[in-house]
């Protein structure tokens, strides 16, 4: 599937937990990278770079499971023409390529990139090369043959994505400091081994232990809203509501696995927020990039904030830049 191989621990094992608990959707889904705005615009630029690079290489950096290369689907392609994918998590290309089987798939590390220097006519990356550090930048810029393009999306700092991660990272911190998960779990253990006949003085202990932290999950949806973390806080509040009211209903062993492995998934989830918060491009910080791209001989033709209608704060940074002969 892919042409090399990253290190199973580290940032590449984080990514692979983040993409896995994306993938089934548990705790949370990868969200945000694939809006309407950002869809447009890289079906606007696969358009103009599958017409301007007939028979072009195109790789897409930190490419997730594919949020960019999506908007390429029912563009005309020429035969010869190569898209490939590079991202640190093999968790990631392997769902990539279930859904586009035509893309040639590549594990590494953004900044350390196993491909020669100007030998791609296309180079894009979605809120993903900020992650990879400084080294990154050099790496991206590299890549672009003369006459070749690069296209970059990144986070902006104090913008629309920066914010909702903020809610999402602090919403999923209290719910973890809750204790919710753990003790919702002893709660209907007790709750079937006193279907099974045992005794019910410690399913009632359990029941009342757990009430005011089950209340404690409401005010974190009356402060960021019930669709905070995906709909995590709300789904677990209402769903445990539910099978405590008629447990008989419900199969013990999906009931706890369910719980396990939301637990397990949220501190990744908390971090990855926490991450895209930290990885954000400040005015000053995208300029400076503008300005050291200049200096590698690329001709800006894009560098400005996307709004979004209906909100005053900007979503991304957007960078288009084509590199002269």
């Amino acid at each position: 599937m892919s042409d090399s191989t990253p290190s199973s621990s580290g940032p590449a094992n984080e990514w692979d937990q983040f993409w896995k608990g994306s993938a089934g959707a548990h705790a949370y889904s990868a969200g945000g990278s694939k809006h309407p705005v950002l869809q447009q615009f890289w079906r606007d630029q696969y358009t103009s770079s599958l017409s301007e690079y007939p028979h072009g290489r195109m790789i897409d950096l930190c490419g997730g499971t594919g949020a960019v290369l999506s908007a390429a689907e029912g563009l005309s392609v020429s035969e010869g023409t190569e898209l490939i994918s590079l991202d640190i998590s093999v968790s990631a290309l392997e769902l990539l390529v279930e859904n586009y089987p035509y893309v040639r798939a590549i594990a590494a590390d953004a900044a350390h990139v196993p491909l020669a220097s100007e030998s791609m006519d296309v180079v894009s990356s979605q809120f993903g090369v900020e992650y990879a550090g400084e080294q990154a930048i050099g790496e991206v810029a590299r890549l672009p043959r003369a006459g070749g393009k690069l296209a970059l999306v990144l986070h902006h700092s104090g913008g629309l994505i920066q914010q909702e991660c903020t809610a999402n990272s602090d919403a999923i911190r209290r719910l973890i400091d809750s204790n919710f998960i753990p003790m919702a779990v002893d709660m209907f253990e007790k709750a079937y081994a006193m279907i099974r006949g045992a005794g019910s003085s410690e399913f009632h202990a359990a029941a009342r232990a757990f009430r005011p932290v089950f209340r404690s999950l409401e005010p974190i949806m009356d402060d960021y809203g019930v669709e905070v973390a995906s709909g995590t806080v709300a789904t677990l509040y209402n769903r445990v509501a539910e099978i405590q009211k008629d447990a008989p209903r419900y199969n013990e062993t999906e009931v706890i696995e369910w719980l396990v492995t939301m637990g397990s998934e949220l501190p990744g989830y908390a971090d990855r927020m926490a991450a895209m918060c930290r990885s954000s491009r400040s005015a000053e910080q995208f300029k400076t990039l503008c300005a050291y791209l200049s200096q590698m001989n690329y001709q800006i033709q894009q560098a400005h904030p996307q709004q979004v209608a209906g909100t005053t704060l900007p979503m991304a940074w957007m960078l288009v830049a084509k590199r002269e002969g």
